[in-house]
């Protein structure tokens, strides 16, 4: 996210929850850099659970992005962990147009091998997802890190199509990008010949799975006064569970889609609409809670 209001940060952080408990910061050295992460822990770590890493936005934190996503109460009520890890020049590296050229794909990588050794941690139930830049950079790591990553998710990012990036891969991806139509800084339209579009985005990785199939679902507009609707387009094909799937948020904004810290603190002028028939963290968590890696081995 381009630019936000970090003055209600102090007052985020008063307002400790019982998940919050739980939050340990962690440090990895990487590339001669000291790369941090906020690791938020569901109550049972006895048995193996999964585990979500949450990319911030351009110009945000890693903390920012766990408030603004309240992803913990979705994914502990569901026993996975999540991570929030900190970019460098608050960005992430999708070859284009950034402020680093940092290796942050060997950075996820050396994460996941880090924390995967320290806890209890499910290896065959790991995935991504981020919001603006940081689910462009979600995109990218489906081309870098399909290896160790079941299941992908954006909200606000399309797919950066860049000289710099190969996508050579052959298993299926499961894919779930939640947008709003009137989202001015992540375009829905895409904005150069680089930024695909949302559609062309989702698209790109339905004709990599070969799904040849296509529904369209609306979804009840119970909270008329937000004025956005959804739209959920679900591309699939017999003898497959692999999925990929787009909620159109029509007239929603530049926004995790449902965040109730969103309605709180963040101006509709400079943002646009949240919708609130979705929360994208909890369509996040239950999309990904389908997928293994062992799926696709």
């Amino acid at each position: 996210m381009r630019k936000l209001f970090l003055v209600f940060i102090s007052f985020f952080l008063l307002g400790v929850t019982e998940n919050k408990i739980a939050t340990k910061k962690g440090v990895i050295n990487f590339d001669g850099n000291k790369r941090e992460y906020y690791f938020s822990f569901p109550k049972n770590t006895s048995k193996p659970f999964p585990l979500i890493i949450n990319f911030h936005g351009f110009s945000s934190h890693a903390i920012e992005q766990q408030e603004f996503s309240q992803m913990d109460n979705y994914s502990h009520q569901n026993g996975c962990g999540v991570i929030y890890p900190e970019g460098i020049k608050k960005s992430w590296n999708i070859g284009k147009g950034m402020m680093n050229d940092e290796n942050d794909i060997g950075f996820v990588n050396a994460l996941i091998d880090s924390v995967t050794s320290k806890y209890n941690i499910d290896s065959d139930r790991i995935y991504v997802c981020g919001f603006s830049n940081g689910g462009e950079f979600s995109y990218e790591l489906m081309c870098g890190l399909s290896n160790k990553i079941a299941a992908f998710g954006s909200v606000g990012g399309n797919f950066i199509i860049n000289e710099k990036r190969s996508c050579n891969i052959s298993r299926e991806i499961p894919l779930i990008h939640i947008h709003g139509t009137k989202d001015r800084l992540e375009k829905y339209n895409g904005y150069d010949r680089y930024y695909l579009s949302t559609m062309a985005s989702v698209n790109f990785w339905a004709e990599h799975n070969q799904l040849d199939k296509m529904v369209v679902e609306n979804i009840e507009d119970v909270h008329k006064k937000d004025r956005t609707t959804v739209e959920k387009y679900i591309f699939y094909k017999d003898n497959s569970d692999t999925k990929v799937i787009h909620l159109k948020v029509v007239n929603g904004g530049h926004v995790w889609i449902g965040s109730p810290t969103f309605d709180l603190f963040y101006k509709k002028i400079l943002f646009g609409k949240n919708n609130h028939e979705i929360n994208s963290s909890k369509e996040l968590v239950d999309f990904f809670l389908k997928y293994k890696l062992s799926d696709f081995n």
